[in-house]
């Protein structure tokens, strides 16, 4: 046998409750042009500000969000992603499609990585030159079909531009 010893871990006096954290991304199709990119990686920073203070616990104390601006456009991307998410604690995901793509390669790619129950919630706009209102219902769909509950929240945001904002009701939502 080898050398290795177990490692015994530092004593704690009291445990405290695991605070859940935001993950915000958003899928992509890897053919897309760089302006859709770039304005898919706005998106997502806008989604995260959105939901930044808004979440909190019953003591009010604000949940943290984060994001990666690394678009999931294939099953390396989503590991790189799920890696990031997972250094920093995220036990609830959100997902801000704004371009088509593949729902496996992408979303279910990076969310296989998670417990089953990791919450799920996409987050859309209604429409675009690339709509991410499709890829939206399609990735519900196809999570739903294997048992899996998932929030759709088909909101808006304006259809051109590299910075929209989202409308106060799809914040709210």
């Amino acid at each position: 046998m080898g050398t290795l010893k177990a490692q015994c871990l530092d004593s704690i006096k009291k445990a405290t409750p695991r605070i859940p954290v935001i993950g915000v991304f958003a899928p992509c199709d890897p053919r897309i042009d760089q302006d859709s990119r770039t304005r898919a990686q706005n998106i997502i920073g806008m989604v995260a500000d959105a939901i930044s203070g808004q979440v909190v616990l019953p003591d009010k104390t604000p949940v943290p969000v984060v994001y990666s601006s690394v678009l999931v456009d294939s099953e390396s991307q989503a590991d790189v992603v799920a890696q990031q998410f997972r250094q920093a604690g995220v036990n609830i995901l959100v997902c801000a499609p704004d371009t088509w793509a593949f729902p496996q390669l992408t979303t279910i790619s990076l969310l296989q990585q998670f417990p089953k129950e990791t919450p799920l919630n996409i987050t859309c706009g209604n429409s675009g030159p690339k709509p991410g209102v499709v890829y939206a219902h399609a990735a519900a769909g196809a999570i739903s079909q294997y048992g899996k509950m998932v929030h759709l929240n088909v909101g808006n945001w304006p259809d051109t531009g590299l910075n929209p904002k989202m409308s106060d009701a799809t914040a709210t939502a």
